[in-house]
């Protein structure tokens, strides 16, 4: 369809709403770095999970993940499910409240306290650069690509056209509103992105006649050629996605999740974090994430496995499949829904870059600038620098535009380098015996194995070496072998090297609290010979997994919903809510169970139950 008059003023209407929300708060924000950066930690958790969603949930979720759906088919869900999921639950429940407890400005502070100053800064320093550097421009970048892989089909527009579109506004609007205007623009732009996709979704329906007919239609085109599409589980065998892929892709990002709060697959999880007002909310946030996020991804991957059958061509060896959700807007759409969605991509993409801009510019500024180069100089230089710091990642994003073309080429190796060194992040908080030496160990021997195991193969083969194809591993079992073989050399150095000095152990033990592996830096009064340090873990765990079973079936429940197969999917839907029930109970009891490990000066903050958050959207 062609671009007309309503939908453009319905984008127009859109911009000038952003930017009269940065002015409002432009006051609050610039008064100083905690009201910019953290929103003065007084953001609920139910908000900062809607404002997490916002930031994963861009348009390269509708071009990379509705690519995907096209290739694959129903089971597309455990792409996200195994990826997030697990790792999601296992943050919130096991980690939240320890990081929120810290009170920290940036998650990156953690390691002053836990290892000695040489270790703890060249940890510091690595981590800030890889976040601010690497991974804050890379995922924005992605995020401006999937954009204009939306803009060019639905409207003709080039990537310089789409830049210009997108780029000021959102660059404007982080500028002035800092992290309040940022969550809060959140909560409208999720509401938009949500109806407009869920247009597009119902829209796709009608086209076929109802979810019955789409699904024979689906059946009738690849039922003997790829009857998986209408599978909901991955099958064993499958070029794209097969079970292994799943099993590894949960295995290595649930792993060690949790234990660092700036992954390079969600680096602006701390910001959430210790933003919120209570460490319950800070487990609050993530449930609320995780259901927000995977309903989001769920309406913009069941239109796309359906487009299948529009275009078959798709499928073909070369297609590039990014573009189908962009179709799909430029055949389903209406005048004025049309308007609607593309004010929803623009939302979702605003939503991403603003936080990449702000978390990577909070790290640049407290992390790198004040930790090295001026340690002492007002609020106001500071706010200042973290400016310059975002105008610097938003170039080095622009410059992923034009560089990329496969924007899911990107996540996996993003996440794949991050796998690398995620069991290491639980063993620093659970292990004494941790120490700085396996710290580095852990990140830079990760890189080196990464390097080794990943990109050797692909330059031997480059360079024409016979047998180099046979070293060239699919990248689920890549992840995991770098995972193993890093993980048995940090633990290897962690034995061979000096422990930290107890002084430093158990002034973060007292600080901190965490499960495990303490005992002789515990005080006298919590007699550590009475509890097994692996119960609580195991208890944890165990909750965790309950909470992500819920979810799973509740995807799922609905996925079998859109294929029409209304008995199973009632059925899924029913067993995840008593699961959800569960959970809730069993969280709460573990709440309390930590808060009572707890002798700070305001246990009432600590004891505020994970029920009583206000608005937890599980209690409907």
């Amino acid at each position: 369809m062609n671009w007309n008059q309503p939908d453009i003023w319905i984008v127009i209407g859109y911009l000038l709403l952003m930017l009269g929300m940065s002015f409002w708060h432009r006051r609050f924000s610039g008064s100083n770095l905690e009201n910019f950066f953290l929103g003065g930690r007084k953001v609920p958790g139910w908000l900062n999970g809607i404002s997490y969603t916002a930031a994963l949930v861009s348009p390269d979720a509708a071009t990379g993940y509705g690519g995907l759906g096209v290739v694959t088919g129903a089971f597309i869900s455990w792409w996200y499910l195994s990826r997030f999921g697990l790792a999601l639950f296992f943050g919130g429940v096991l980690f939240a409240v320890f990081w929120r407890r810290l009170n920290l400005f940036t998650s990156l502070e953690f390691y002053d306290l836990r290892f000695q100053p040489r270790a703890a800064a060249a940890m510091r320093l690595w981590i800030a650069l890889r976040t601010s550097m690497i991974a804050m421009p890379a995922w924005t970048g992605i995020t401006l690509l999937a954009a204009f892989k939306i803009m060019g089909p639905a409207f003709g527009l080039t990537k310089l056209e789409t830049l210009y579109l997108i780029v000021p506004v959102s660059f404007l609007f982080v500028f002035f509103s800092g992290y309040k205007g940022v969550v809060i623009s959140n909560l409208v732009q999720m509401i938009i992105f949500f109806a407009g996709t869920l247009t597009l979704a119902a829209l796709t329906l009608i086209h076929f006649g109802g979810a019955g007919a789409m699904t024979d239609a689906l059946s009738h085109a690849f039922g003997s050629t790829h009857p998986e599409v209408l599978q909901i589980m991955p099958p064993a065998q499958h070029d794209i996605f097969p079970l292994a892929a799943a099993m590894a892709w949960m295995l290595g990002q649930s792993i060690g999740y949790g234990g660092d709060a700036a992954p390079m697959g969600g680096a602006m999880e701390g910001q959430r974090i210790l933003s919120t007002r209570t460490p319950a909310e800070a487990l609050t946030m993530y449930v609320v994430t995780a259901l927000s996020m995977f309903l989001l991804l769920l309406l913009v991957t069941l239109p796309s496995i359906s487009a299948a059958v529009i275009w078959p061509e798709l499928r073909e060896a070369g297609a590039d499949l990014e573009l189908v959700y962009g179709k799909l807007m430029k055949v389903m759409l209406p005048t004025g829904a049309m308007g609607l969605l593309v004010a929803a991509m623009m939302a979702a993409t605003m939503s991403t870059v603003g936080d990449n801009l702000n978390f990577g510019s909070q790290v640049l500024v407290s992390d790198i600038y004040r930790r090295w180069f001026v340690k002492k100089a007002s609020e106001k230089h500071y706010l200042l620098i973290g400016k310059l710091g975002m105008a610097l990642i938003l170039s080095l994003a622009v410059a992923v535009v034009f560089n990329v073309s496969i924007i899911t080429d990107v996540a996996i190796f993003m996440l794949q380098l991050s796998a690398a060194e995620l069991p290491a992040n639980w063993a620093q908080w659970w292990w004494w015996r941790f120490n700085g030496p396996a710290r580095m160990a852990a990140s830079f021997g990760g890189a080196g194995i990464f390097c080794i195991v990943v990109l050797g193969p692909k330059l031997l083969l480059y360079l024409g070496v016979p047998g180099a194809a046979t070293l060239v591993l699919p990248w689920w079992w890549q992840t995991l072998l770098v995972m193993g073989i890093t993980t048995m050399l940090w633990i290897m150095v962690a034995l061979l090297t000096p422990p930290e000095p107890r002084e430093l152990l158990t002034s973060f033990y007292l600080r901190a609290r965490p499960l495990g592996w303490w005992k002789g830096y515990q005080p006298v009064n919590e007699q550590p010979g009475k509890v097994y340090p692996i119960k609580p873990i195991l208890r944890g765990i165990g909750i965790a997994v309950i909470g992500f079973t819920a979810t799973s079936l509740l995807i799922t429940g609905l996925t079998q919903l859109w294929f029409a197969r209304y008995g199973q999917g009632i059925a899924m839907l029913t067993v995840s809510a008593i699961l959800f029930f569960i959970f809730r109970k069993m969280a709460n009891a573990y709440l309390d169970f930590l808060s009572s490990r707890i002798s700070g000066n305001n246990p009432l903050i600590e004891k505020q139950s994970f029920q009583h958050s206000r608005q937890y959207p599980l209690k409907k």
